[in-house]
């Protein structure tokens, strides 16, 4: 049999489809949707293998570990799935953050993080001292304070602590809340652990926090 024969004869047609998932499942960024589609495909070129008549067993114990690996790992995809359960208030606060992420990945991040509201009067953070938390602020309003000069107001939609997330140095300014603020409050070396596991979730925090960064950094270069 030739060389086109067999590439077009019906015991080709397993490896075929097993291929095509393959090859579909690197062009995936979902983590999830990727490990269901290698376990489809591989599940195929193992029937592939068995069906051409020509078994490969090494390959084939090999593929069912691979199997197996990413089996365990839909496992926990799907058990931080369902163990999301937020508040409609919380999932308004929250999405400015996680934009397109999965449940799981999302799942991931908040265990990261504590819910917090905090009194008025709360040192958030203080100058020039190391920063512990990524804080993102859900309601109410703070103020920023420079060598004791008000340099801002933050409310809303922003962070504190973002400067010393991303750069590693101590905090650039004091801020302290004005009123009562609800808060979502990230543990640092927590969460860069999980965005150097996860490129996707480091993406989307990033992006996130990148549009206030700027004004922040000048102000910090322009102290140093």
């Amino acid at each position: 049999m030739s060389i086109w024969d067999q590439f077009f004869s019906w015991a080709a047609v397993p490896g075929h489809i097993a291929y095509t998932i393959i090859a579909i499942s690197y062009l995936l960024t979902n983590i999830f949707w990727l490990r269901l589609a290698a376990v489809v495909g591989i599940g195929f070129e193992i029937f592939y293998f068995l069906f051409s008549g020509s078994a490969v067993w090494p390959s084939i114990a090999w593929d069912s570990a691979f199997i197996l690996i990413n089996l365990v790992q839909l496992g926990v995809l799907l058990r931080d799935r369902f163990s999301l359960k937020l508040s409609d208030d919380q999932k308004a606060f929250i999405k400015p953050i996680v934009g397109d992420l999965d449940k799981a990945q999302v799942a991931q991040l908040l265990r990261t993080a504590q819910w917090r509201t905090l009194p008025a009067g709360t040192v958030m953070t203080i100058e020039t001292e190391p920063v512990r938390e990524l804080t993102f602020i859900c309601e109410g309003q703070t103020e920023v304070r420079v060598k004791d000069q008000l340099v801002a107001h933050v409310g809303a939609g922003a962070f504190v602590g973002d400067v010393s997330f991303a750069t590693g140095v101590a905090a650039t300014a004091t801020v302290t809340t004005e009123e009562a603020v609800r808060v979502l409050a990230f543990d640092q070396e927590k969460l860069k652990t999980l965005c150097k596991r996860d490129e996707q979730i480091a993406h989307a925090l990033y992006r996130r926090i990148g549009g206030g960064l700027a004004d922040k950094m000048r102000v910090a270069t322009g102290r140093l």
